[in-house]
Order: structure tokens, then C-alpha cells, then sequence
């Protein structure tokens, strides 16, 4: 220590003792004032020599005796020119060790509420005896007033304080040691659950797609304000991870996997007939019961996802079988009769088609199989026809016109696009000619 900083720090801490207390007021004296001189030094030296503990013990005595509630105990108050001299005067590049002896009865000894803390330590505003409510908060992670609702239902010890000014207000200080130990509790109970990432990584799922599978009942799932976690959904951890392992345990080869046929990856049968919520679900289930088992894994899609089943075995789960009667969606209609998704649309527009009311898999309109089965047992559509004889669509059809056959032509667009069908009976007596004629 230089020697100007020395002398600063005798003279404080041989001014600090006085009759059992502290100076209030710092004391001017001449510098050939030896009696005051002296008396500092030997102030200085009483202190000195059993550094730190007689000056946490002078600190104690200034301490109200029984004082229990927290806005009877002020720093100004009781400690004086003391406090304001060791923050203002000494700084802690010099005298860090001094801050360190007073931090150390704050933390240790302080019941009071530690207001100014800005000329404090990290590991004061930590380890404070009392904690302002909306601290507490941001500490334990929550909000919302979970931290006052734990209070009134007595799951936290608090004191209310009233601050007086130009508008009294009352303010809700927790105490440290009651909410270490209610984070501790909601922190234990938290390890039981994944956060919605942790669940999305762990199953390989979208997190809108974890979501609606643990809705509609795969796995159990807690909102975390309703549990004082913090903001979002917590899925049980039990549960998502024998999900993981019912598809894990199957050891099934590595396949190479371009696009479903008799194998269909269960990431394209949830964009295909599935969908992401009750269908998934119910996929799930199946496979967590040993229902249904996988064949084998494509690297295309993450985690569960990428799992290969028999498409005929996953068709089973499709959400809008109701019992004996099976719906379709456009897609899979237009698989059905050999066109396209908007070729249906037509037909459904066109009344051809009709939409099961009520039955709806998301936003897709469903259409009763059977109605699907009777339309292809009676008409075929022309571009159909063109894939045998190996002709083009337009030939096929200037064909059709100049024999003077029937034909149901569809709108599918507002550009007048259309497409055309023939009854069956009709389509099986024609013939076309051959390719160049």
C-alpha cells in the first residue's frame, strides 16, 4: 500500500471505534494535534490486531438489539459517515480488503434491506438477506406474480415495507434462504420435465408438432405458469423418452429411401395422410404399446421421423377412418384416379365429388372412399387413357371429338384449363390409332 493510502486508512479506522460504536461525523483535528494523533494510532492498532473479526464485531454492537423487521434497520442511520466515507473516500482498487470485511457482515449479518446497491459487489446483491419481489422473479426464471401468489399461500416468507414519500407505496421483500429453498423445490420438480426444445430435439419433431401430439394425449405436458416454471410448455421427460426408445429398441437396417411405395417414411405420412396431431398420436402410441414396429431408418428426416413403415400398416392410423368407413383427402383421392390434386378440386366444385361434412383432417376437405371407388368404376379420365396407346393428351382428345363421343369436361382453373373424363363403358369399346398417324 502507498504510503498517502496508509496513512487514509489509520486515520479511518482509528476514527471508527467511539465508546462502543462509530463516529458519526469524521472529526477534523490540525496535524500537530499529537493527543488525537495518538489516540487514532492507537485506535488504529486495537483493530489491527484482530483484523477482521474486531471490526465485524464493532459493526455488530451498532447493531438495535431485538430488531427483527427489516425496515427498522438502515445503513445511514446507523452506521453514519462510516458508510458514506468507505464508498466515497476509500476506494476498493486501495482498500478492496476493507469493502470485502463490510460486504462480508452485510451478507452475513445484515438483516435489513439492502437498497443502494450499486456500491456493492455482485455477491452482495446475490446473497442479500432480503430480496425485492420483482427480483425474486427475475431470479427464479418466473413472472406473471407467481412470486406474490407464493407468498400469500405461504410457500415464502416475505415482509411488506412501506416507503413514504411523495406517494406512499408498500413493497414485498422475500427473504433469501425461503426463496432458495422454493427454487429448490420448483427446480426438482422441473428435472421431471423437458422444456419444448429439449422434447423437439430429443423426438425430432417440430415444436408446433410436439405440441399438438402431447394435446391430444401421447404424452403428459404441464403449462409452466400453472407449475411456477417459467413461460412455456414442459413435456414429461418419462414419457418423451420412452417414446424415444419404443422406436429406438427396434434394431432395423439403414435403408435407402428416395420417396414412399410399399415404404413410407413416417415424416411423409404425417404430410400425407396422417397429419401432426391425433394420426401421429395414435402412430406413437402403437409403437410404444408394440402394436406396430418399424422396418427400417432413412437418414432423411431427424429422429423418430425417419423411422420406415409398410405404408398399408400406417394407412390404419389415418385419423379420419371412422370405424367401418374411410375418408380420403384431395391428394390421396387423385393418387386414387390417376390426376392431379386440382383435378379433384374440380370435381368436388363440380358436385362429382362430394365432401363428408364434419370430417375434416386440419384445413383438407375429406370425400367418403366409396364415393371415390363409384366415380372411378364410372369414369376414366383421357389423360389417363393417352398413358396406353402412347399418345398426348391433345390427341387423344381430337380423337375422341371427331368420333363424336360423349365427353364431362372439368374446370380446374379461372384460366379455362380442363379436364376431360369418359364413362367407362364408353372408354372400353374405343380404340385409338397408332402413334404418328
Amino acid at each position: 500500500m502507498r504510503l498517502g493510502a496508509l496513512l487514509r486508512f489509520v486515520l479511518f479506522i482509528g476514527a471508527v471505534p467511539e465508546q462502543d460504536g462509530l463516529r458519526r461525523k469524521r472529526r477534523a483535528f490540525a496535524s500537530s494535534d499529537l493527543v488525537f494523533a495518538t489516540e487514532i494510532n492507537r485506535a488504529a492498532a486495537a483493530l489491527l490486531r484482530e483484523w477482521p473479526r474486531s471490526l465485524r464485531e464493532t459493526l455488530l454492537r451498532m447493531l438495535p438489539p431485538g430488531s427483527n423487521h427489516p425496515a427498522a434497520l438502515n445503513f445511514k442511520a446507523l452506521f453514519g459517515n462510516f458508510y458514506r466515507h468507505l464508498f466515497r473516500v476509500l476506494p476498493r482498487s486501495d482498500f478492496g480488503f476493507l469493502h470485502d470485511v463490510f460486504e462480508t457482515f452485510v451478507i452475513e449479518d445484515w438483516k435489513g434491506l439492502v437498497r443502494r446497491r450499486r456500491h456493492f459487489s455482485a455477491a452482495v446483491r446475490r446473497n442479500s438477506f432480503w430480496v425485492a419481489a420483482d427480483e425474486a422473479e427475475r431470479v427464479a426464471g418466473t413472472g406473471g406474480g407467481k412470486i406474490r401468489d407464493a407468498v400469500r399461500e405461504g410457500g415464502l416468507e416475505a415482509a411488506f415495507v412501506t416507503v413514504r414519500g411523495r406517494s406512499s407505496r408498500t413493497e414485498c421483500w422475500i427473504r433469501r434462504d425461503s426463496l432458495n429453498r422454493w427454487i429448490g423445490a420448483r427446480d426438482a420438480q422441473l428435472a421431471l420435465y423437458m422444456s419444448r426444445p429439449e422434447a423437439e430435439r430429443a423426438l425430432g419433431l417440430r415444436s408446433v408438432t410436439v405440441a399438438r401430439v402431447a394435446a391430444v394425449g401421447a404424452m403428459r405436458y404441464v403449462e409452466g405458469p400453472e407449475q411456477n416454471f417459467p413461460p412455456g410448455f414442459f413435456f414429461l421427460r418419462e414419457d418423451v423418452m420412452r417414446i424415444r426408445h419404443a422406436f429406438d429398441r427396434h434394431a432395423v437396417p439403414q435403408m435407402e429411401y428416395s420417396r414412399p411405395g410399399q415404404l413410407i417414411a413416417l415424416r411423409q405420412a404425417m404430410t400425407t395422410f396422417l397429419g401432426c396431431d391425433s394420426g401421429l398420436a395414435a402412430v406413437i402410441r402403437a409403437v410404444v404399446d408394440g402394436h406396430l414396429a418399424p422396418v427400417g431408418y432413412t437418414n432423411r428426416f431427424r429422429g423418430i421421423t425417419g423411422y420406415l413403415f409398410p405404408t398399408g400398416q400406417l394407412r390404419e392410423y389415418r385419423p379420419h377412418k371412422v370405424g367401418p368407413e374411410v375418408f380420403l383427402n384431395f391428394r390421396e383421392a387423385a393418387a386414387v384416379l390417376g390426376i392431379t390434386r386440382d383435378v379433384v378440386s374440380g370435381l368436388v366444385q363440380k358436385g362429382l365429388l362430394p365432401v363428408a361434412p364434419g370430417h375434416r383432417n386440419g384445413l383438407s376437405k375429406l370425400i367418403p372412399e366409396k364415393e371415390i371407388q363409384h366415380f372411378a368404376e364410372n369414369y376414366v379420365a383421357t389423360s389417363v387413357l393417352a398413358r396406353g396407346p402412347r399418345l398426348n393428351g391433345s390427341a387423344v382428345l381430337r380423337h375422341l371429338k371427331e368420333s363424336g363421343t360423349s365427353i364431362l369436361a372439368i374446370q380446374i382453373d379461372a384460366r379455362r384449363r380442363h379436364a376431360c373424363f369418359l364413362p367407362k363403358h364408353i372408354a372400353t369399346q374405343i380404340t385409338f390409332p397408332p402413334a404418328g398417324c
